[in-house]
């Protein structure tokens, strides 16, 4: 049985695995091989977060690539509490928000981009496209809807929305990915 080290935070007690926390220390040393041994552990389980958050195989890829890159070249000062899977699982969610955010599914206007519909839409589907997102919109749960449409059809940055509502950043992070999964259920 593999020896575990346990840390305690707020009354979880989470497990890090001894060979993890060796790949770590490797790495942290500049251990290229630890390294490439850390990607194909986690690389695949980081890819299908990333996919199911943004739908996006090629960017989905892109954002577990980047997240590695970054990590090799933080790798120095960077530490985990309480794991490497519970800091590289939040950094993918991070990312792909803002993936979502930076893509804009939406834009001003309640104009649909081409990410929600088929190149060859006619102009008279396009109404009707627009309709069925503004109808969607409203649906959504009231607290849902009001993040939603600040932080994306107003444009405001997510810690303007949560200063402006006296909510968390994380808390306007969450309902706006809420917003676009419950939107893309409506549409399609």
């Amino acid at each position: 049985m593999k020896k575990k080290y346990y840390f305690w935070r707020k009354s979880y007690l989470i497990a890090m695995d001894n060979t993890e926390q060796k790949l770590l220390t490797q790495i942290k040393a500049g251990n290229e091989n630890a390294f490439k041994k850390l990607f194909y552990l986690h690389g695949d389980k980081l890819y299908l977060w990333a996919f199911k958050l943004i739908g996006n195989a090629s960017a989905a890829e892109d954002l577990v690539q980047d997240f590695f890159v970054r990590y090799w070249e933080k790798r120095e000062i960077l530490s985990f509490f309480p794991s490497f899977s519970a800091y590289a699982y939040k950094s993918i969610y991070n990312a792909s928000l803002n993936y979502l955010r930076d893509n804009e599914r939406f834009v001003h206007g309640y104009e649909i981009t081409i990410d929600l519909v088929d190149t060859d839409v006619e102009e008279e589907d396009l109404y009707e496209l627009q309709r069925l997102l503004q109808k969607a919109i409203n649906e959504l749960p009231e607290r849902c809807k009001k993040i939603f449409v600040m932080a994306t059809l107003e444009k405001k940055k997510y810690s303007e929305v949560a200063d402006q509502l006296g909510i968390s950043v994380n808390t306007v992070k969450v309902q706006v990915s809420k917003a676009y999964r419950l939107l893309k259920e409506k549409i399609g």
